[in-house]
């Protein structure tokens, strides 16, 4: 019985403390040349330690990742895409998004300097 009782308080500490990670997202410029190397980056990238998520455009040319904050960050994403070959250029935090306002996001991707307005408009977007 008190076994019972400690594994299902075990359990819901593991639960409510997933609850609680911090995620954050960030959008890289990849220069990618076919569903090959986007096949590439899907396979690898999603195995990086801390990875929640990713979106990977080929069109756009953009990585947009989803990550635990606690297990990696983006220096350490960026030396996954080396470690496949690739040259990972980080153009924005989510955070610009996530905790400003709309005109603030839509002012931070109209002065992008990296040509990056197709990856970036997509966070605006969603603001």
């Amino acid at each position: 019985m008190k076994t019972k009782r400690n594994l299902m308080l075990l359990i819901s500490i593991f639960i409510i403390g997933g609850m609680y990670a911090k995620t954050e997202k960030v959008i890289f410029k990849v220069a990618m040349d076919c569903n090959s190397c986007k096949l590439k980056i899907e396979k690898n990238i999603a195995f990086e330690k801390g990875v929640k998520a990713l979106d990977v455009n080929l069109e756009k040319q953009c990585v947009e990742i989803t990550f635990n904050d606690e297990k990696t960050d983006a220096p350490k994403l960026q030396k996954g895409f080396e470690k496949i070959g690739y040259k990972a250029e980080l153009l924005v935090a989510k955070a610009c998004c996530n905790n400003n306002s709309a005109t603030a996001c839509k002012e931070s991707c109209e002065s992008d300097k990296n040509g990056a307005e197709g990856c970036l408009a997509s966070c605006c977007e969603k603001k």
